[in-house]
């Protein structure tokens, strides 16, 4: 298990307990935190968050919706990505109501 913490918006920082063997995105679905999605396969980058610390697998999928300068300004996509480590999270974009 690790821990993720992020803060939406100018809520309160949230904490959240995630298993290694479930995507960023559905761990974040099952707490109802309802991110933007499109894809849900890395390739359109609408999910993209600020990595600020700890490390992701993609386990052998490529983040085809984020380019190189992206990727090196820490963005990943939390539809494709399963937390390593304890993660800390920025600039998540929720599903706007419909």
């Amino acid at each position: 298990m690790t821990e993720i913490t992020l803060q939406l918006d100018d809520t309160p920082i949230v904490t959240l307990s995630a298993h290694t063997e479930k995507s960023l995105f559905d761990t974040l679905t099952d707490a109802d935190i309802l991110l933007r999605k499109a894809c849900i396969n890395g390739a359109c980058g609408v999910c993209r968050c600020r990595l600020v610390s700890g490390t992701i697998d993609y386990r052998g999928r490529h983040p085809y919706g984020l380019n190189d300068g992206e990727q090196a300004g820490g963005w990943i996509l939390p539809c494709i990505a399963f937390p390593k480590t304890d993660l800390k999270l920025m600039q998540l974009k929720r599903q706007e109501p419909k």
